[in-house]
């Protein structure tokens, strides 16, 4: 079954979040199990912002909040609470974005495409960003084949991750 949502204004909130400091007194949470980190400036913010594991609860995603982060294969992701955090820590492969949030679609046609975490789908417990509807409804007409393409060509690709970081 495939489950897809759109999130209205997401570009504004998106600039919005990017703009915005972390609270001068909150916790700053930023943990990592990457060997390689990264400095904090260098680090690619996560579905642009937005708190991954929301994708699955049925409703619309909103907005992480930057000082409740947790760093993955070289990105960092917002979470909108101390729980959402503790959900994805818990299993990441779970709610991280397949082919490093790069537009699926555009995965399985051997290119690599910034995606629009406002066009989404969530297929077998998977989560799934498309760089626009179009790509989306393209996807729909035969996700099975699509997907097992773009999984063969991100396991290719994903050895020199640093180099395929998805951009918001």
């Amino acid at each position: 079954m495939l489950k897809i949502m759109k999130i209205a204004m997401l570009p504004v909130a998106v600039l919005t979040l990017q703009a915005m400091p972390a609270s001068a007194g909150a916790e700053n949470i930023f943990a990592s199990n990457v060997a390689d980190e990264k400095p904090a400036a260098e680090l690619v913010i996560a579905v642009g912002g937005y708190d991954a594991t929301l994708y699955f609860a049925g409703g619309l995603p909103k907005p992480g909040k930057p000082e409740i982060n947790y760093v993955y294969e070289g990105q960092v992701y917002y979470f909108s609470s101390f729980e959402s955090r503790q959900t994805f820590v818990d299993n990441p492969t779970q709610y991280a974005p397949q082919y490093g949030g790069h537009c699926a679609f555009a995965m399985s046609d051997h290119k690599t495409v910034a995606a629009n975490p406002a066009v989404f789908a969530v297929q077998d417990n998977k989560l799934f960003l498309f760089e626009n509807e179009m790509k989306l409804e393209m996807w729909k007409t035969n996700s099975r084949k699509f997907r097992v393409v773009a999984d063969k060509r991100w396991e290719l690709e994903a050895k020199n991750f640093s180099k395929y970081t998805a951009k918001f």
